[in-house]
């Protein structure tokens, strides 16, 4: 994290990364807004370090669509840039927030030194614990599923047809989950 009082840079560079011109307007609007979009980031996701990049991504992106647009330079892109640059960290934040950490080197360590038995043990505890919460009817499909049956054998067997099958099945697994 970055100390107090001092605010990190980006690379403000004249191509993007696959080597095409990036608008000058777009360039400038991005330097004059990148406080604030540093300090939304910040905000966002509790760290300074993605903001560059995301705004390297952001100023790219823009450059090219006005440039596919034919839209002549202008200084008044501050709002574009922005909403863009927000856009992009709001799908960064979320998918931040999905990421789920399992703890520091010691508990990843002892994870590791785990025998293969108890990992074992343990997901056919949680396979036996989803098999309960199912439906008779998909807790049939999750046996055969299990026991090696294709979808198409489960089918036939149930008398119905492998798209329905699979997707009450997986329905009910998400609404569990």
């Amino acid at each position: 994290m970055a100390c107090t009082g001092r605010i990190l840079v980006w690379w403000d560079r004249d191509v993007d990364s696959n080597g095409r011109p990036i608008r000058s307007d777009v360039r400038l609007a991005a330097q004059e807004i990148w406080q604030q979009a540093y300090q939304q980031t910040m905000a966002a996701v509790g760290d300074y370090g993605p903001a560059a990049e995301l705004m390297e991504n952001t100023v790219a992106q823009v450059s090219r669509y006005l440039d596919r647009k034919g839209v002549p330079l202008s200084s008044r892109k501050h709002g574009l840039v922005m909403v863009a640059f927000c856009r992009a960290l709001r799908r960064y934040a979320r998918k931040f927030s999905r990421l789920e950490a399992v703890g520091g080197a010691c508990e990843l360590a002892r994870c590791a030194s785990l025998t293969n038995c108890v990992a074992q043990a343990d997901a056919r505890l949680e396979f036996e614990k989803l098999v309960e919460k199912l439906s008779p009817r998909n807790a049939e499909i999750l046996m055969l599923r299990a026991a090696g049956f294709e979808w198409k054998e489960i089918a036939a067997f149930l008398d119905d047809s492998v798209p329905t099958l699979r997707n009450r099945f997986w329905r009910e697994i998400y609404r569990l989950l």
